[in-house]
């Protein structure tokens, strides 16, 4: 939650303000129609005391998305220098004003004893990572899993530095570089396989599966009457990462509905 409500802050920010502006909340409520509430999907007919899922009055609903974002906006103040919100105090010191949060920078506030790093939207030169305007709109920050999320902008971000590669080769991550990421393996090769099914990845072929298909081309229907079991330069033996590439046409796709979809695949299976 905390994760995706950031997110979704960057892109208000960006969408509501100039290049070089420092954030500010603006007019925006924290409840009701348009209000930060209201930016997060959260799934408040369920029931977890009982396991049934039944639609709440819209009093209740209300509240429990003002209680994920407060959660939210907590969980990204308590990160230290790296506190990525700020919460002011209300008058009296006693309770805190979740309605007048700042937003950091996205390297965090910084250390107490300087100025607090607001955010400020940047310019439109400077190198950044690229986000399309459709994993907001269509849905799809609010269906990822953070792994799947944090996974997806890891690829944006190889991406912008090896562009050329990216688009021949695809890139990937060694566990060291993963690490750094904040991705085990379990959970970066299952965000890879989701997001190979949700068309948000594609799997580029290791050079042995396409010295294999280049060599069953080669031969032919007749030639592979004849052929004999090969191993291709010897890379049957050699170790190769999966390489990955972003398709940002999958992005146009309604994220629940695609979401919905691939789950039904997954229970026929």
């Amino acid at each position: 939650m905390a994760l995706r409500f950031y997110l979704l802050a960057l892109f208000e920010a960006q969408c509501r303000l100039a290049p070089g502006a420092e954030w500010t909340g603006g007019d925006r409520p924290f409840r009701g129609r348009h209000g930060w509430n209201d930016f997060i999907a959260v799934d408040v007919a369920y029931q977890s005391a009982t396991d049934t899922y039944v639609r709440a009055p819209e009093l209740t609903q209300e509240a429990k998305r003002i209680r994920q974002v407060k959660g939210a906006l907590l969980t990204l103040e308590g990160l230290g220098e790296r506190a990525l919100v700020e919460i002011p105090a209300k008058k009296g010191g006693k309770y805190r004003d979740h309605r007048a949060f700042r937003l950091m920078n996205e390297t965090g506030r910084g250390a107490a004893a300087l100025t607090p790093d607001y955010y400020t939207v940047p310019p439109v030169d400077k190198q950044m990572i690229e986000i399309p305007t459709d994993f907001f709109l269509r849905g799809w920050v609010q269906v990822l899993y953070p792994a799947e999320i944090f996974t997806w902008l890891t690829f944006r971000l190889l991406n912008g530095r090896f562009p050329a590669r990216h688009q021949l080769l695809g890139n990937y991550l060694y566990a060291k570089k993963r690490e750094h990421f904040h991705l085990l393996r379990d959970s970066w090769e299952d965000s890879c396989r989701t997001l190979v099914e949700f068309g948000l990845l594609h799997r580029m072929p290791t050079v042995a599966e396409a010295e294999a298909e280049a060599a069953k081309a080669a031969q032919g229907s007749f030639g592979s009457l004849f052929s004999q079991p090969s191993r291709p330069s010897g890379r049957e033996d050699r170790y190769e990462p999966y390489r990955y590439q972003l398709t940002d046409k999958g992005l146009a796709a309604d994220a629940l509905e695609k979401c919905m979809k691939e789950l039904v695949i997954r229970l026929k299976r």
